[in-house]
Order: C-alpha cells, then sequence, then structure tokens
C-alpha cells in the first residue's frame, strides 16, 4: 500500500455509499407486502381493521427517513 492511497488528513471523512438503503427496502417490502394483503383480503371477501394500517404507516415512515437519509450527505 502506498502513501497516495490514503486520503489526506485535511479532507473531512466521506459518508458510506448507499446511506440509507436497509430503510428504503424496509419501507417497500412492508408498503408492498400491506397493500397485497389488502388487495387479496378484498378479493376473497375479509374484512379490514385498523391495525392493518400500521405496517404501511411504518412502511411509509422507513421509506421517508431513508429518502432523506439518503440525500443528507450531498
Amino acid at each position: 500500500m502506498s502513501w497516495t492511497d490514503r486520503p489526506p488528513p485535511w479532507l473531512p471523512p466521506l459518508p458510506p455509499p448507499n446511506r440509507g438503503r436497509a430503510l428504503r427496502v424496509l419501507g417497500l417490502l412492508l408498503v408492498g407486502g400491506t397493500f397485497v394483503y389488502f388487495f387479496v383480503m378484498s378479493y376473497l371477501g375479509g374484512t379490514h381493521t385498523l391495525l392493518a394500517l400500521v405496517p404501511l404507516l411504518i412502511g411509509l415512515v422507513c421509506l421517508i427517513i431513508g429518502l432523506t437519509r439518503r440525500n443528507q450527505g450531498r
């Protein structure tokens, strides 16, 4: 390893790549799974409860936080 491979000490540390990716993936899975559940239950004639909205809300929060975290490093 050469001394030119290391960043100079006066540069700020680089943020890690793909910031917020795990939150975006989790949010998409929760939102997508909730909509699949809604469509399947509607097709089968089942009823929905308000508790079914909790994964949708958590998924949307994860998506929003993941997307804002991605853009903070720029």
